[in-house]
Order: C-alpha cells, then structure tokens, then sequence
C-alpha cells in the first residue's frame, strides 16, 4: 500500500483499502503486514471496514477477504518515545517563551510582530499538521482512543515479530536513540523503539471486549536478537557506518 511516513492513522488506512481492493479485483484472499507504526495503520483499517458500508465489510469477510495479520516491532501501543517526547517539548517551549519575553525589550514591535508570523504559518503549514496527525499515534491518550472505538474480527490469526537490541549488533545510528529509551523508560528490553511487552498484536493499556478478541487471536512469537531497523536496508543506507558494516 502506498502509505505515507508521518500521515495519520486514518490516511493511511484509506491507502491500505486502496491496496486491498487490487487484490480482491485479482481475486485473491490477502493479510495485512505492518512494520512500526505501520501496524496501527492495518488495525485501524480493519476496524474501519469492519464499521463501514455493506461493501467495505465484504472487504474482510467476503470470499476473497482477510485471512492472517503480521505485525513486525508493532508500535500500535504507542511507544515511550511519544509521552517523553511530549514532555520535553512542554519544557523547550517554556524556555523559549522565558527567554523571548526577556529579549522583547531588545526588538522594535514590528520585528516581533514578524518572527510571530513566521512561527505561526510554521505551525498552521499543511506539512506540519501532517507531521503531528502521523505522529500522535505514539502519545498514550491517542493510542486509548482508538483502542477504546476500535473492532476486530475474531477468527483472524495475529503473528508478531519483536525484538530486544544487543550492543554489537546495534546500528550506531540508533546508539543514542536506544540509551535514551533505556534512560526514560527504565528498561533495557526493547528494539530502541519500543519495548518488547508493547510490541505485542493486542492492546496493552485499555482493556474491552475487542482487547480480549485480539488476545485470543495473537499467536504471540519468540523475542528476537534484533533492533528495531533490521527489516530495513536500502531505506538506511545513508546513516551506515563503517562501524555497522564491520
């Protein structure tokens, strides 16, 4: 599917029907494979087709419908990363907010007035809106709401891929990203993305009647010796080392 990096959770499911009609022109039973937060995007569009039009159910329980759900590092519990993240931004923007009510005796008021200008078209910006619609599924209150309205089916099998990081084998790049994940969270037992009891193909954190529908059907799987980009290659050529190609 054509999905986009840092688009929400509900464009990309509507890219993921797209997909899916293809293979139903074709004639031909499908299942769903999500990488990261790949994974929230394939649950929210079977939970949207589930609660859609006669046709859009057809999608799934027709004769050529959804037969299996992959979920590789699933981040569709959202991941330390986001409440963290948040938290620092909290804080930087204070900071900045002290910083530039001292300055404000330094600059005319039409210079202040323009810098305000430029940071609010920054943020009104359609790239910036996109960027914080595909990122929100990371922060708990997000992940709860869509666990809390989302439906599944009950016969569908769910395998997971997950992994914890060893320090030989980790990418240099993530180096800091895993150390600050292991620092904020207390817990070495993740991929540098999220934790190894997260990546799981059930929600964690909000339990219901789909929560115990999903448990049933994950068929879980072993914890691998991996990190979190080790699906990825050509993708993260350009941050290689030499240090990752030894």
């Amino acid at each position: 599917a054509d999905t986009g990096t840092a688009r929400s959770i509900d464009y990309n499911a509507n890219k993921i029907e797209e997909a899916v009609n293809t293979a139903i022109e074709l004639k031909r039973p499908y299942g769903l494979v999500g990488y990261s937060q790949g994974c929230a995007n394939e649950m929210n569009f079977e939970s949207m087709m589930i609660s859609g039009t006669p046709d859009q159910q057809k999608v799934l329980t027709g004769e050529y419908g959804l037969v299996c759900r992959q979920l590789l590092f699933s981040a569709a519990n959202g991941s330390m990363h986001g409440p963290a993240t948040e938290a620092k931004v909290h804080q930087l923007i204070t900071m900045i907010e002290e910083f530039l009510k001292y300055q404000q005796g330094y600059f005319s008021r039409a210079f202040i007035s323009t810098t305000i200008d430029v940071l609010n078209s920054g943020l009104d910006s359609s790239a910036f809106q996109k960027f914080l619609g595909g990122t929100k599924s990371f922060l708990p209150y997000a992940s709860r709401t869509f666990w809390r309205e989302a439906q599944h089916l009950p016969h569908i099998p769910t395998c997971v891929i997950r992994g914890v990081l060893e320090p030989h084998t980790t990418p240099e790049s993530l180096d800091m990203l895993s150390n600050t994940l292991t620092k904020q969270s207390g817990s070495a037992l993740h991929d540098s993305q999220v934790h190894v009891y997260d990546a799981v193909g059930h929600p964690v954190y909000f339990k219901n009647r789909n929560g115990r529908i999903l448990k049933n059907t994950d068929m879980g799987g072993a914890v691998q010796r991996t990190h979190h980009w080790s699906p990825l290659c050509e993708e993260v050529e350009y941050v290689s080392t030499d240090r990752d190609a030894e």
